[in-house]
């Protein structure tokens, strides 16, 4: 998938981005008047876009997300322009050569206040394993790209438009090799970023998304993996919106209910389903999904056949 689109009108660039980013929407501009260029290509399992637009708001909106995008996680360099992002409680304004992320599978908004200039790398959520949620959390922060695996990471992708290899293969470990600058990127930074407590806490969240389809998955396992009490444990997520046990269990329902949404799981049953993420007894399944998300093993199986 590799291509240059001359773009006029917000229509036209919603059509064509919406299938790289995931659905959006571009507000702010005279829908006329609105122009920009977007060159494209697939590298591997990645996505690399160098978009140039006229100044507009685009918006990832909770009405425009379903359980059937591709997830991505979207890491851009900006180049050109005034530039701010928004995603959860953060909001930051761009500075030219600065990267940050954004988590299609939340809501998110980009303005540009004028021309701008940027350079959109998109890795599928499931390439970053464990460390996703992490990332998730300090996404439209700033990340400076003039030292470290940023500048590393900057440098590769200013690069991809000259020295873009060929053949798949190569393009296949180019994309490894991105996913893992990533990684490095936001493990450069994390310590810079967050408190001692807040570290411990990602580390925990990690561990435990790692770990949700071990039914035997307690608090008391998770507290002496990472050397503190469970007392302690349970005191790190008392200023959180849900307790420890809470989370994993919303974890495991959110997981559940995409693989009974996804036409590649029609053929297995609801229970091996719900062992895949560690709920080895499903009588409550349905009773429990109907609370977190309003809706019943058969309103989910229904949808996935619809779809």
């Amino acid at each position: 998938m590799t291509g240059t689109e001359r773009l006029s009108g917000t229509a036209s660039f919603e059509a064509a981005v919406s299938p790289l980013f995931a659905p959006l929407r571009v507000t702010d501009p005279e829908p006329s008047a609105f122009r920009a260029m977007v060159d494209h290509t697939a590298i591997g399992s990645a996505v690399v876009a160098r978009i140039q637009a006229t100044p507009a708001t685009v918006l990832r909106d909770s009405k425009s997300i379903t359980s059937t995008d591709m997830e991505w996680m979207h890491l851009t360099l900006h180049h050109r322009g005034r530039v701010t992002v928004t995603q959860g409680d953060r909001t930051s304004a761009l500075k030219p050569g600065e990267l940050f992320a954004c988590d299609n599978t939340q809501p998110y908004r980009i303005i540009g206040g004028g021309p701008s200039d940027m350079t959109v790398l998109c890795l599928p959520r499931s390439s970053l394993g464990r460390y996703a949620d992490a990332i998730s959390r300090r996404t439209a922060l700033p990340i400076s790209s003039q030292g470290g695996t940023g500048r590393l990471l900057s440098h590769t992708l200013s690069a991809l438009e000259d020295d873009l290899p060929g053949q798949e293969v190569a393009r296949s470990h180019l994309a490894d090799a991105l996913t893992a600058l990533l990684l490095a990127t936001f493990a450069d930074t994390t310590p810079e970023r967050a408190s001692v407590a807040s570290a411990l806490v990602d580390r925990i969240r990690v561990y435990t998304l790692a770990s949700l389809g071990d039914p035997l998955l307690k608090a008391e396992q998770v507290a002496r993996q990472h050397h503190i009490s469970v007392r302690h444990l349970h005191a790190l997520f008392r200023g959180a919106d849900l307790t420890f046990a809470a989370w994993v269990r919303h974890e495991r329902l959110l997981r559940i209910r995409r693989d009974l949404l996804n036409p590649a799981f029609a053929g297995r049953s609801t229970a091996a389903i719900a062992a895949r993420w560690g709920i080895v007894d499903p009588k409550h399944l349905s009773r429990a999904l109907k609370h977190e998300f309003g809706e019943t093993v058969r309103d989910l199986r229904r949808a996935q056949k619809a779809g």
